[in-house]
């Protein structure tokens, strides 16, 4: 019979989000880490065993009456791998002897985290192509970070450059999809016209657009731009403008 643990009990071996009272980073590291002691709890002195619930000494049974919030796990001893196998002396039932390597810390620290986390299992992640992030645990859910430092919103009293910042923390900038379209002439360049192959890397996360002929009288004018980062999301700017001289 399988005890129904309560939340956030996932497992007889694993508390979510709870390394410290999982019955699984116990065994790893030979000990009981949360600080309570097995006659706190309701606890099988049989593991798998309902029947064999006690409390402070005493037979326990929800079904008399008992609160099964008080049921949780016990330490009975021992720690895996066992000594003897990281010894090479553990014999299987056919005789064999079973040697295995022994944890190290990272190895336990590595499950100790994983259960704080709430255990997550990325089916979605191909570890022969890791660049391939797919929509799993390990998927880049941010957006780019994207700025239009120069035009700034409205009047500006020139227009000789165009300067951009992005930066992508996770997967990075996919720089085949950065666009810049003006609704004006730019440089000779006509309205609407691509213009992202015009910018150059002025130093790291900044791009610079130096204009030839500068724009000095622009009633109105739209620029957007945007970018995506290597997983897909999308970070964009629409600025309106004017560019009005000192002398008028």
């Amino acid at each position: 019979m399988r005890w129904p643990w309560p939340h956030p009990q996932a497992s007889r071996y694993v508390r979510s989000f709870q390394a410290r009272r999982s019955l699984l980073i116990w065994k790893i590291f030979g000990a009981r880490l949360d600080g309570f002691r097995n006659d706190d709890f309701a606890h099988e002195t049989i593991p798998g065993g309902p029947a064999s619930l006690i409390f402070q000494g005493k037979p326990f049974s929800p079904k008399m009456g008992g609160n099964n919030r008080l049921v949780n796990l016990a330490y009975q001893g021992g720690v895996m791998p066992p000594p003897e196998a990281v010894a090479g002396t553990y014999q299987s039932p056919d005789g064999k002897k079973i040697k295995v390597t022994p944890l190290s810390d990272d190895d336990r620290m590595n499950l100790v985290r994983w259960i704080d986390l709430g255990c997550p299992i990325d089916l979605d992640f191909d570890p022969k192509v890791p660049t391939a992030r797919g929509n799993g645990w390990v998927q880049d859910d941010n957006r780019p970070t994207l700025t239009l430092t120069y035009p700034h919103a409205g009047a500006n009293t020139d227009l000789t450059r165009l300067l951009i910042g992005m930066y992508d923390y996770d997967s990075g900038l996919d720089m085949k999809t950065f666009r810049v379209v003006a609704d004006f002439e730019v440089d000779g360049v006509p309205a609407g016209q691509a213009l992202a192959s015009k910018f150059t890397s002025k130093s790291p996360g900044v791009w610079e657009w130096k204009l030839s002929r500068s724009v000095e009288k622009l009633a109105r004018g739209k620029v957007e731009v945007s970018v995506q980062d290597k997983q897909g999301n999308l970070s964009r700017i629409e600025r309106t403008f004017a560019v009005v001289s000192t002398g008028q």
